[in-house]
Order: C-alpha cells, then sequence, then structure tokens
C-alpha cells in the first residue's frame, strides 16, 4: 500500500462533479483543507536533518510537515510534531523489551543502533531466547502518515514463526494533561438498535482500564491535532475478544508516573504464517501499522475526531469497486431457483433495459442469484463449469453481461465458500467435513475445510475458472453466509481481489474494509433490527459513500432492496420503482460526496453539498441551491448534464437552477422518456408540476437520443415479455394488447368475443433440430376459453386455469398463469410462424407471458402418451407443476443431478439414490406438506373416459411420509376454480428402485395426478422419480367410469380437506382391501350420490 504525500483527504473525485478547479474560488477554506492541497499552516518548513538529537538518544525523522522522534531502543515513535504550529502529539511513553510470537512472550534487544535518513529509521530485532530468530522493522514518514512495518521475518526449522504481537507498542497517545484530550473509538456492530461508538474526553478522572480494549477504528485527538490508525492487523484464530475484526488495534488507558492519565492505541495481532500456510507472507502483506496526524482538516476551526475521520481516508484500506458504488442507484437480485428457471438470463436482459428505460440510465447491479446448476443453492462451489442450463447457459449468461453493460448495469454472482453440496462437481470428503451439516433446503449441504480450501489453492482455481469463462462485466462475488474473521478471511480476499473481483456479504460485519453491499443491511424485511446496517457514525462517517452497509438516518438516508424478480417472494415492479425515488436516489446523491462535518443532523459534505433538517423535513442543498425538500426534490445529476425531478404527493413546486437557458422536462415511463413541456428560468427559478409519485427527468435544452431496447435481443423472438408497449414485434389480430397490472406487470391480453391472437414468424431456427416452444398462459380464473400455442406445426391448448401459481420465485405467483409447452422440429428453412390464440365465443380474457424458445430434445416413449426421464427439460419439473405444498414458497423438490457416490445411497449415511437413471431425476427432498406436484390437461392431457396407465420409477426414504394422488378439478356454480382429490396410494418405504404403477380413469373434470406430502411423515423424508410415462389404454369399460365426489373424512392422515379414497400400494403393482368412500360434490352430479363401493385391483 503506497501512501500520498500530498495530505490528500478527499479521495478521488467523482465523475458526477466539476473538478476541483473549477470551483476553488467559492470553496477554497474548505478545498484547502480537505482536497488535493495541504492546510496552508502545515505546509511549510523543510524536515531537520535526520538524526537530530532529541532528549533520551532519539532521532528525528519527517516529511515537510511532520517532525517524527523515533526511539533508538525499538521501533517506537515518541512523537509527531506538526511543523507549522509545534503542536505535538505523543506516540509510545513507555519501553518495549518483548514481543509474544505464536502466543508467548519473549524479549528482544535491539541488534546494532538504528539506522536512519531523513524520513526513515530502520531497525534489527534480536529474539534473545530463540537463536536466529531475527526481525527487521521499519518507521517512515510520508505527508502526514507515519508507517511501522516489519521488512523481513527470520526464523529457524526449530521455531517457525506463526503470529506477532507487541504489546504496549503504542502508535499514539493522548493524556489527561494535554488540553481538549479525547478518543474515539469503535467495533463493527451491526445491531441497528444501538451504537458500538464510544467517545470520551481523556481527563484526570478517566478509569485506567484493567487490560486493554480492542477496538475496529481508533481515532485520538487534542485540542491542536488529531490521529488515525491504520494496520494490516490479523488475527490467525480470532475468539473472543479477538474476534469480529473487533481488536484490529488495542487502546488502554494507564495512570503515568505523574499520576496523569494517558490513553495509548497499538496494533493488534498480525500473521506472519498461517497455520498450513504453503509460504509465510511477504512484501505488502508484512505487518506494518499507519499513523495519520492532521490538525484541522473539515476547516470548522475545531480539531476533534472527525478532523482524524477526514485525514483517515489517507491511510485507509479502501474497498476495491468502491468508486462505483455511489452510481449504483439500482440494486436488484434476478432470482432462480429449483430448476424453475423463472428468470432466464435474457430474460433478466430486458429486465435491465426496462430499469433502464425507466429510469434514464441510472447506474445497475444486478446479483444474480442462481446463475449455476439447477439455481439458488445448487452445486456450491461449482463458481465456473456449472451454469443454469435452463436460464441459458453460458453463452446466454455472456450476452446478458455484456449487452447489459451497455444499459449501465454490473453484474455480480451468489457465491457460497462456506458450504458445499454433493452434487456440485467439486464437491470431495477432502473438500468438507462430512460430520458437519450446513443449510438444508433442496439438498443437505456440508460444511467447507475453509482453511484447507484456501491453502491448497483449490478455492482460487475455483474462482478463475469463473473468472475466465464469464465476460469481464462479471465483477462482483456476492459472498453468502461467510463467518470467518481474520487471517482465514483476508487471505480469502487477497484471492478473490487479485483475479480483480469486488466484494458484497450478507452480513454487515463481515469482510468490512472490502464488502460494498450488505444483504441484510439493504433487505428492510431481512433478517432482524438486530443485524442490519454497521451502527456507527464513526465508520459511516468515513465510508458513507464507499459501500452500502448502513442503517437509516434521517439525512443520509440509506439504499434499500425492494424486489420485483421473484427473490423472497418479491413481484411488485411498482413498489421497486418507488424505491429507487424514494429512497435509493437521495442517498445515493449524497454518496457522491464525502462528509467532512457531522453535527447532529447537519451534515456537510465535499464540493458544496451540505444535508440537513429543516422544519421536520430532510433538506439538501447543492452550491447554496436547496435541491431537496422533505419528498420533493430536483436532484443534479451527472455533473448537471441532467436533473431529477419526483415528488410523492405531487403537485407545483419552484426550483433554483444554474445557468438562464431553457430545461426541457420528460416523462419516466418504462418505455422511455416521454416530452412533457419546457420551462426556462425566471430569475434563476423554475417552477414544475408533478404527478404523484411520477419520475421526471430535465436536460439543458433537450435530451440526446435514446436507443432502442431491441426486446428479446438474443432470443428466437421479438419482445418475448411483451414490453413494448404497442407489441410491435408481433401481428395482432382481434382485440390484443399490452396489459399493465396493478404491480406493473407487462403481459398480452386476448379479450373480446371473437377469436383474438398474437403471432410472429421465427427465423434462425437449426434445420431438423428440436425446440421447446412453451408461454405462460392463464385464462380468466372461473371461466374458459380454449387457449392454443403453435410452433413448428405442433401444438398445445389451455381450456380452463385451475392450477394456481404456487412458486415464490415466480412473477405471477398467487396467479393461474401456467407454462405451456409444444416441441417441434425445425423445418428446413429454419423458420416457422409462433402464435398464441384464444378462440372466439368466449368472453373470457387470456393473458400471455414469458414466450421462449429453446433448442431441446426431450425423450420420447413409442405408444406413450407423455413419457419424461428428465434428462431434458427447458425449465421446471417435466409434466409437473407446483402443488400448494408450503404455499407460494420456495419449493424443495427439484431436478436432482447426478455425482457419484456423493448423490446416491450409502454415502454418509444418505438413504436413497438422487439421481435413479441417467443423469437426472425429480428429487423432493423434506417437502412441505401439502400437494408437493401435480399434472395438467396442458402438461398430460387425459380425455374424460378414458383410462390410463400412470407409471415412473422411483424411491421413498420413509413409510408414511408421501402419497401418489389422482384429482380433477372443475370450476364451481360460483365460478371459483376448485380441485378435488380422488384418490391417494400411499407410499412405503423403498430404498431401492421399484417401478409403480396405477391406472386413471378421467372424468368429472379436468383429471390430474401427482404427489402429495403427508403431514405426519417422518422427519428427513425424501421421495426421488424418474421415467414417468403415462400410456392412454383406451375407453374405460362400462361400469369403470371415473367415480367423482368427495370422499368423507375417513382418510389417509395428512391429506387435510382433500380426501381421497384409501388404496395400500405394494411394491411390484400389487393392491389389495380397495375401498372408495363418496360424497355428494355439490355439482349436481348423477354420479355423486353419497354410498360406498368396492374398487377393482389396479384401477
Amino acid at each position: 500500500m503506497t501512501v500520498s504525500g500530498r495530505g490528500d483527504y478527499s479521495g478521488a473525485m467523482s465523475r458526477r462533479f466539476p473538478s476541483a478547479a473549477a470551483v476553488a474560488a467559492a470553496s477554497a477554506a474548505v478545498l484547502a483543507l480537505v482536497g488535493t492541497a495541504l492546510p496552508a499552516h502545515a505546509a511549510d518548513p523543510l524536515p531537520t536533518e535526520a538524526g537530530a538529537a532529541e532528549p533520551g538518544g532519539s532521532a528525528v525523522i519527517g516529511s515537510a510537515q511532520l517532525a517524527v522522534a523515533v526511539a533508538d531502543d525499538f521501533p517506537r515513535v515518541l512523537s509527531y510534531t506538526d511543523r507549522a504550529s509545534g503542536k505535538r502529539l505523543l506516540g509510545s511513553t513507555r519501553p518495549v523489551t518483548a514481543i509474544t510470537l505464536n502466543g508467548t512472550s519473549y524479549p528482544v534487544e535491539l541488534k546494532g543502533v538504528p539506522r536512519t535518513t531523513a524520513s526513515t529509521a530502520r531497525y534489527t530485532l534480536a529474539v534473545t531466547d530463540l537463536p536466529g530468530v531475527e526481525i527487521d522493522a521499519l518507521l517512515t514518514v510520508s505527508g502526514r502518515a507515519t508507517a511501522f512495518r516489519v521488512t523481513a521475518v527470520r526464523d529457524t526449522e526449530a521455531f517457525r514463526v506463526s503470529t506477532l504481537d507487541i504489546p504496549g507498542h503504542d502508535l499514539v497517545s493522548v493524556g489527561s494533561t494535554e488540553p481538549g484530550a479525547a478518543t474515539a473509538f469503535t467495533t463493527l456492530d451491526a445491531d441497528s438498535t444501538r451504537t458500538a461508538d464510544v467517545f470520551a474526553k481523556v481527563t484526570a478522572d478517566t478509569e485506567p482500564d484493567p487490560a486493554p480494549v480492542g477496538a475496529s477504528y481508533a481515532i485520538v485527538n487534542t485540542g491542536s491535532l488529531a490521529a488515525a490508525v491504520e494496520s494490516n492487523s490479523s488475527y490467525d484464530k480470532p475468539s473472543g475478544a479477538t474476534g469480529g475484526d473487533d481488536a484490529r488495534f488495542w487502546h488502554r488507558a494507564r495512570t503515568e508516573e505523574d499520576g496523569s492519565v494517558r490513553v495509548g492505541v497499538g496494533s493488534g495481532q498480525w500473521t506472519y504464517r498461517g497455520e498450513g500456510a504453503p509460504e509465510p507472507e511477504s512484501g505488502a502483506n508484512l505487518p506494518w501499522a499507519k499513523v495519520v496526524v492532521t490538525p484541522d482538516a473539515n476547516g470548522d476551526r475545531t480539531v476533534d475526531w472527525q478532523d482524524g475521520a477526514v485525514a483517515f481516508r489517507s491511510i485507509a484500506v479502501t474497498a476495491p469497486g468502491s468508486e462505483d458504488t455511489a452510481d449504483r442507484v439500482v440494486t436488484h437480485i434476478p432470482f432462480n431457483f429449483a430448476s424453475q428457471a423463472t428468470h432466464p438470463f435474457l430474460r433478466t436482459l430486458d429486465d435491465v433495459k426496462r430499469i433502464s428505460q425507466a429510469t434514464d440510465g441510472l447506474g445497475q447491479l444486478a446479483v444474480l442469484k442462481g446463475y449455476g446448476s439447477e439455481g439458488h443453492d445448487s452445486a456450491h462451489p461449482d463458481y465456473g463449469g456449472n451454469y443454469n442450463k435452463r436460464a441459458g447457459g453460458l453463452k446466454d449468461l455472456n450476452r446478458l453481461l455484456k449487452e447489459g453493460g451497455k444499459w449501465g448495469a454490473d453484474f455480480g454472482v451468489h457465491v457460497n465458500a462456506t458450504e458445499s453440496y454433493p452434487e456440485a462437481k467439486a464437491f470431495s470428503e477432502e473438500l468438507v467435513d462430512k460430520t458437519r451439516p450446513g443449510w438444508n433446503w433442496l439438498n443437505q449441504s456440508y460444511y467447507i475445510d475453509q482453511r484447507r480450501d484456501l491453502n491448497s489453492g483449490d478455492l482460487a482455481k475455483r474462482l478463475q475458472q469463473l473468472r475466465d469463462e464469464t465476460d469481464e462485466n462479471l465483477s462482483f462475488l456476492y459472498i453468502d453466509v461467510y463467518y470467518p474473521h481474520g487471517w482465514i478471511a483476508d487471505k480469502t480476499l487477497q484471492a478473490v481481489q487479485k483475479q480483480g473481483w469486488t466484494v458484497g456479504t450478507e452480513w454487515a460485519d463481515k469482510f468490512e474494509r472490502a464488502s460494498l453491499w450488505s444483504h441484510w443491511a439493504n433487505d428492510l424485511d431481512y433478517g432482524g433490527a438486530t443485524n442490519k446496517g454497521l451502527n456507527s457514525q464513526i465508520i459511516r462517517f468515513i465510508r458513507n459513500g464507499e459501500k452500502d452497509i448502513w442503517n437509516d438516518h434521517p439525512v443520509l438516508g440509506q439504499s434499500a432492496l425492494e424486489e420485483f424478480e421473484g427473490w423472497t417472494g418479491e413481484t411488485d415492479w411498482n413498489a421497486f420503482y418507488a424505491n429507487i425515488w424514494q429512497k435509493n436516489l437521495p442517498a445515493k446523491y449524497l454518496q457522491q460526496q464525502r462528509i467532512t462535518r457531522w453535527d447532529g443532523n447537519d451534515i456537510t459534505f465535499t464540493r458544496g453539498v451540505r444535508g440537513t433538517v429543516e422544519n421536520g423535513r430532510r433538506t439538501f442543498y447543492d452550491q447554496g441551491r436547496k435541491v431537496l425538500s422533505g419528498s420533493d426534490y430536483l436532484l443534479p445529476w451527472d455533473g448537471g448534464k441532467k436533473l431529477y425531478h419526483y415528488s410523492e404527493t405531487g403537485g407545483t413546486s419552484s426550483w433554483e437552477v444554474p445557468g438562464r437557458g431553457a430545461y426541457t422536462v420528460y416523462r419516466l415511463t418504462d418505455n422511455g422518456r416521454e416530452k412533457v413541456t419546457a420551462v426556462r428560468p425566471v430569475n434563476g427559478r423554475i417552477t414544475l408540476t408533478a404527478t404523484a409519485g411520477q419520475p421526471y427527468v430535465l436536460y439543458p435544452d433537450r435530451a440526446p437520443k435514446a436507443a432502442g431496447p431491441d426486446w428479446g435481443a438474443g432470443t428466437a423472438l421479438d419482445d418475448p415479455g411483451f414490453n413494448d408497449r404497442a407489441l410491435a414485434g408481433w401481428k395482432k389480430t382481434g382485440t390484443a394488447a399490452r396489459d399493465t397490472d396493478e404491480q406493473g406487470r407487462n403481459s398480452a391480453e386476448l379479450s373480446g368475443t371473437p377469436a383474438a391472437s398474437l403471432s410472429q414468424t421465427v427465423t434462425g431456427l437449426k434445420p431438423g433440430k428440436r425446440y421447446t416452444a412453451s408461454a405462460l398462459i392463464e385464462v380468466e380464473p372461473g371461466k374458459t376459453r380454449r387457449t392454443t400455442l403453435s410452433a413448428g406445426g405442433k401444438s398445445v391448448a389451455v381450456d380452463r386455469s385451475t392450477a394456481e401459481d404456487f412458486v415464490a420465485a415466480s412473477d405471477w405467483h398467487g396467479t393461474y398463469f401456467q407454462r405451456a409447452k409444444v416441441n417441434f422440429t425445425a423445418p428446413a428453412d429454419g423458420r416457422t410462424t409462433l402464435s398464441v390464440q384464444a378462440a372466439a365465443g368466449s368472453a373470457a380474457t387470456v393473458r400471455a407471458d414469458d414466450v421462449r424458445i429453446v433448442e431441446n430434445a426431450p425423450a420420447t416413449r413409442p405408444g406413450a402418451l407423455v413419457h419424461e426421464d428428465f434428462e431434458a427439460v427447458d425449465q421446471g419439473w417435466g409434466p409437473f407443476l407446483k402443488g400448494d405444498a408450503g404455499g407460494s414458497t420456495d419449493p424443495r423438490t427439484s431436478i436432482s443431478q447426478l455425482n457419484a457416490p456423493y448423490t446416491q445411497s450409502g454415502w454418509n449415511g444418505k438413504l436413497v439414490d438422487d439421481v435413479l437413471g441417467g443423469k437426472e431425476s425429480l428429487k423432493s427432498h423434506e417437502e412441505n406438506a401439502g400437494l408437493v406436484y401435480r399434472t395438467a390437461p396442458w402438461t398430460v392431457p387425459l380425455t374424460d373416459g378414458r383410462r390410463y396407465r400412470v407409471e415412473f420409477d422411483y424411491q421413498s426414504s420413509h413409510a408414511g411420509a408421501y402419497s401418489w394422488v389422482e384429482g380433477y378439478d372443475r370450476v364451481t356454480a360460483d365460478g371459483t376454480p376448485a380441485s378435488t382429490e380422488t384418490r391417494a396410494t400411499p407410499i412405503g418405504q423403498q430404498r431401492t428402485t421399484e417401478r409403480f404403477s396405477r391406472t386413471i380413469t378421467a372424468g368429472c373434470g379436468d383429471t390430474w395426478t401427482g404427489l402429495r406430502k403427508h403431514a405426519d411423515a417422518p422427519q428427513g423424508a425424501d421421495f426421488v422419480l424418474d421415467g414417468f410415462t403415462v400410456t392412454d389404454l383406451g375407453p374405460a369399460p362400462a361400469g369403470q367410469e371415473a367415480v367423482c365426489g368427495t370422499p368423507d373424512a375417513a382418510s389417509p392422515k395428512g391429506l387435510g380437506t382433500h380426501a381421497p379414497s384409501t388404496v395400500r400400494y405394494h411394491p411390484g403393482g400389487r393392491c389389495a382391501s380397495v375401498t372408495a368412500k363418496y360424497v355428494d360434490d355439490g355439482t349436481g352430479s348423477d354420479r355423486a350420490d353419497r354410498g360406498t363401493m368396492p374398487l377393482p385391483c389396479g384401477s
């Protein structure tokens, strides 16, 4: 790490604001203190000659700003003197005669005399009880910063140095005899109900500390000078007081010989050779600590901790990528889970474009949860080489990354370096401790041996694969559930950062000096109040604009995460959109500048920006102009190239603006800017009239020409998500239009009694290749209208929508949208027509969304109506839809991947195989009680009056856990979709593969079949299915037609209100004691009389 000698405490200048020179005349007093120049009163004398004598035989080294007296017995600073004022801070006031190596104290002595230059003093320490063990160290001064560095460690085979502590090595100190002496210490604390900051004056009454006290940040000051400390302290095995990065520094109040009280600050432990490390530390990673000393640094004519905080930025370890934080106004999480692929990569590209269109290009950070394997929390830690093929695989992912960058989006992915799942290619008994289970949802994970994974280089190799395979616009790693602090965490960061990655975390106190974003801090509904953002004013003062790990504040606010792409079941675009304007943009505006003074709710920033509270209203000023008042604002952006106007309540407002030229006002929509009017300043002010909650952008003169979104780019279709308001990519017949519902979700709507359709010609298909075309379709619930999806000469029909969408990651959960699919072979010219057509005769409204065509070759079986081996499912669970188990939730069923022996029975006590045949099967893992999955007429068309054989291979870990069920859907007399179960076949324990076979007679409504989990199932119950086959057996024999009705309460346990007949199923397909009890179902059917009848075996 290098330290500038310029005294530059302001950091890199934001792109949003003009150069320092442009505003120097207006703000010279502040800029001279916090900008690119040193305080005028601290910039004259040259350093004294090296070795100038001081009492006690010390020498003086220094810079133009500081004279630093150093000891001749140990590499310690005795004092820091500001050359301009002559004011002084003390450093170490007590000799240091011992160091601690590997947890044991050893005496040391100086080997020879210190070797000094004008700015440097070099020392060699010999450990007297350990022959051959020596440490080289130096003290050096640059600008206002003084560094202590270890430059070499020499150890022996008999004694290897692992850790280094230097107790009592005060880097800086303040005492009760010094006017204005005070301290400011804090730790990393994410409890939003309190603060970890401890501010104290140092007086004669200050109580001595019985032992050193830890801190993550440390600032001390007198009335004349302030000092802040930084260190690369890293504990090899932190615990207790040294855990949580809470002891980077030790501070201690002690009584001096003259009776005064002095508080000194020293570094925490350094790790030279971590346990198991292949090599010790070297170069810049050797131990170091720095102290920066400053007079008044913020121009308020007072010296306090805030001056130390301003100066700290010049020596701080700063997170790579932090310069982009203020421009990332919109963070969002496209979510894929459990093989459903509800947000394919190119669908996400359209969402990125929609956000850009609707915000006039505000910066985005899209964190892809579920980019790998079967989606979120699958196959960790396969960072590369195992991409979510159902979401589009590596090809579509890279297209998203590259094209999304053109729309202002940076991208990250959710990774896990803590747990591994058995289906991961990287999984092994060397990687994990199989006795330590971790998160358990779709599969049981196991904790990674993080030290071995790090030291072996395996972690870095897996990350490098991801880096090598993906576009450079994938730059951010969201590292989930990371618990460690100390050396393991620090070395993990070094491995990550060496490859160019930036980092975000689940919790605000993890990877604190590298993390740009914390999930629990930003997702306001996530976790609880005691684990949110960092609560420290000290840390936020220093780093407010560097990262998004904060709690709400009356002036600073906070960025917040409101989702619409399925994460935590959130699908409301309107709530997502309002959050951008109400929370994120004001917070990001302030993040563009650095805090220089913080007095209660009055905060001053660089470049003439100020935030305060006036008459109870949050208020911002920019160069003296009010730019925000309460929830109304006109915020300059991009260096004043445009201004954003928003009013939560609407109405007319007046704003002072720079210049005399006219502004064009545009309304923002998800189809881009729409011109409203032009306004010209009158007496330096413009008057605007806003609709409540409607954002606007203003451009001097006029806006530049906008790029067209090209919806659906990279897919086979033009505008597959119906984002274009005019549906220009589709040929329309009848009444067809885009519909935007109360949550802001777009879809196509076919309405009116005549036939209505949407179609388009698809080109570029590979002749002879097989494809799957699909679309989400909803026929107005409670009504019937035949709706046909056609492509390549094949079609599938949906007559009624009676199956509710229970997939929480789906945009449409809680509605009756479901995906219908058709498989076809591309013709010789590679062209076909895809259409969605609603038949004439019914007034039922039909909606469609997310049309998709993917190259795909699912297995077929001669003579079978339906056959699914789960080896080539485009998205979802083949013929099955999620049922009501758990309600609208993230299911515990997915397509399982083969990774023998770890995914198969016998490994580590596993009871059943995850995969029964081939490489993929459908696995339900400890599912929620209820209907786990079921078919529908458009996935398995069962015609009334006909019989079908349903068969599949299966394994079941426990008896009494699952039943195979049959039923039908109807629309009731009041127009409500209703489902009735008519038969359940309890599944016994079956820990080897067995073939299940049942015969279904369709009738009474839309017949379906599926899997139910019992409420009283044994713990840990899994069910795995494969080779699902349905065969049409022809018309049902006379007297064996379907029995309609709802059986009475004498039903199997756990089936709730759905009470089917009882069928005991035995391996091999035999059955016995089959009895159905049924009652009137209220439909008026003459087949629903009360009674009991025996059913033939196998019916």
